[in-house]
């Protein structure tokens, strides 16, 4: 027999993967649109993962006004996991890296396309999620 608790659980479980499903959509969304991406998505990350992400936005008095050229979220877990960054270059093209940390130290870096890094985006976000009640609340505000 079920505990109450254990019920609860395995109830909240699968509205959990429904419902983070749907924040991995709206991110391949917004990432679809490099304008919206950097506009939106970047900030409601921000907002979201707190001091784990780092927008570079240009230069001048007022900068949080300004629109949003990088992003760098760092998804490590004690020293080791996943760092992504993206970056609006000249032109309107967007350069992506995806770094493996072991133990603080990058191992490997490597150049990908927009669509490979958002997908390593909602991997990592996933797997984070899973791990993290506050970051699982974090993200399902994604959608607001």
């Amino acid at each position: 027999m079920n505990s109450g608790a254990e019920e609860m659980g395995e109830e909240i479980e699968p509205q959990r993967e429904e419902g983070f499903e749907l924040v991995a959509a709206q991110v391949r969304a917004n990432a679809a649109d490099t304008g919206t991406f950097f506009r939106v998505l970047a900030s409601k990350l921000a907002d979201a993962l707190g001091d784990r992400v780092k927008l570079e936005r240009s230069g001048g008095l007022f900068k949080r006004d300004r629109p949003v050229n990088g992003i760098e979220l760092d998804l490590t877990d004690a020293g080791a996991g996943t760092v992504l960054s993206a970056r609006r270059e000249n032109g309107g093209a967007v350069a992506c890296t995806v770094a493996r940390r072991v133990r603080g130290i990058v191992l490997s870096t490597k150049q990908v396309s927009m669509r490979e890094w958002v997908e390593e985006l909602v991997s990592a976000l996933g797997d984070e999620a899973r791990r993290s009640e506050q970051t699982w609340k974090a993200l399902h505000g994604l959608l607001s």
